[in-house]
């Protein structure tokens, strides 16, 4: 089981081409174990880009549709990233710690140095369960901005792009 959820904290002070709603809680659980943070009230401390979440999380899972390896950096932590392994059509993903060498990205395709599994490792979903979940809570996501935010907002265009590759 793969299960995203996530709240909005709006922000009224947004510039016009920002993003409103961009942040706010981001979690996923898979199995037993959970990643991000979600609760009842909206603490500015805890929260965190779900845009840029559901973003490298649909890349990812674009990148497994031809690949068996990527990371997801975690932006908010110095050396955290989420490890996906594909084999066949089940996904493993891992909480892992690991260097992040000067240039490497938000989502990576190959190991980081000193690579360690600290916390949870390989809890298994399908690919294809792991895509809808991704695909289907991002479609949510998008109409709550299109709420907030102008239709043409270019964020919004972006994950819409996003979707249509993965559902190619």
């Amino acid at each position: 089981m793969f299960k995203i959820s996530y709240k909005i904290f709006e922000n009224e002070n947004v510039e016009e081409m920002e993003l409103n709603g961009a942040d706010g809680y981001f979690q996923f659980k898979i199995d037993n174990e959970t990643y991000g943070i979600f609760i009842p009230e909206n603490i500015d401390e805890f929260s965190v880009s779900i845009y840029w979440w559901l973003y490298y999380l649909l890349k990812a899972i674009l990148m497994l549709k031809t690949e068996s390896y990527t990371l997801i950096s975690d932006i908010e932590k110095p050396k955290i990233w989420i490890e996906l392994k594909k084999e066949k059509n089940i996904v493993k993903i891992s909480k892992v710690t690991a260097d992040k060498p000067e240039g490497s990205g938000a989502i990576e395709m190959k190991e980081m140095p000193n690579l360690i599994y600290q916390y949870w490792k390989d809890k298994q979903v399908s690919y294809g369960d792991l895509k809808t979940e991704a695909v289907n809570k991002t479609k949510l996501y998008i109409e709550e901005l299109r709420v907030l935010n102008n239709k043409d907002n270019k964020d919004i265009l972006n994950l819409e792009n996003l979707i249509l590759e993965i559902e190619k």
